[in-house]
């Protein structure tokens, strides 16, 4: 029997073709019928898993986590805390830089109308009578050359001690400040942007309060990071004399 070759193979490929057509049709209708998918393998139910296995692995677990409204709250609020106690920060720093320096020029003033003994040192007469230096140091009566002359708009010890003192306080605060940069805020936004080992939402509320509360007490010229209270005595107040043990200078 003799074989017509020519059309068998016509009928081969119009069979394949229609194979094909209903393959096809069918991967895009996403239906199964037991064969591998042949044209459209990004849908088939295996490689949607693994490709979403893939994603996953990808994803660091920050981003997982954040997939959870709540915890995504949680994380906006600490971020938004850390942003207010920076921008609070900011600004006071920038006020006791400013401070420091008028500060630290009203002192240079100040030593500039003293009077001077031979060796250069500043004298300032006190209330009490007495010559002092600008570090508090009293002069005996024969240290003290009978050309020295106190210019009229000296400033007297005091005032010079408090502007002195001021501009100490001023300078610690500056530390302190930059430490709340340093041991707190940094830190906490560190913390925040750990992708590999992210805070939990426990401790996302724990910065957000710590946050608010720093960006609340660094505006408070007594505020010290490791208590967060009072220095004691604020800069402008009048210090005590030094106590004297010699008899007052006429």
């Amino acid at each position: 029997m003799a074989y017509n070759l020519g059309a068998m193979d016509e009928r081969w490929s119009e069979q394949k073709r229609r194979q094909d057509i209903d393959d096809l049709n069918n991967e895009m209708a996403g239906r199964d019928v037991g064969r591998i998918r042949r044209f459209l393998p990004d849908r088939d139910p295996e490689t949607i898993e693994q490709k979403k296995r893939e994603k996953d692995a990808r994803e660091t677990a920050l981003q997982q986590l954040l997939r959870d409204p709540a915890y995504a709250a949680a994380y906006e609020r600490a971020c938004n805390a850390i942003d207010r106690a920076q921008a609070a920060l900011d600004e006071a720093l920038l006020e006791n830089a400013e401070t420091v320096e008028r500060l630290a020029e009203e002192l240079e003033a100040m030593e500039g109308r003293a009077a001077r003994l031979p060796d250069g040192r500043a004298v300032f007469r006190a209330h009490d009578g007495t010559l002092r230096t600008a570090d508090g140091q009293r002069l005996r009566s024969e240290a003290v050359p009978a050309s020295l002359i106190i210019p009229l708009d000296a400033p007297s010890y005091e005032d010079y001690a408090m502007s002195r003192d001021a501009l100490t306080d001023a300078r610690e605060r500056g530390h302190e400040l930059s430490r709340v940069q340093t041991e707190v805020i940094d830190p906490a936004r560190e913390r925040t942007h750990d992708a590999d080992n992210p805070p939990n939402q426990d401790e996302l509320d724990a910065i957000e309060r710590e946050m608010d509360e720093i960006a609340e007490e660094v505006a408070s010229p007594d505020f010290t990071l490791d208590s967060g209270t009072s220095r004691g005595p604020t800069a402008t107040q009048t210090p005590a004399p030094a106590p004297m043990s010699l008899p007052d200078l006429n």
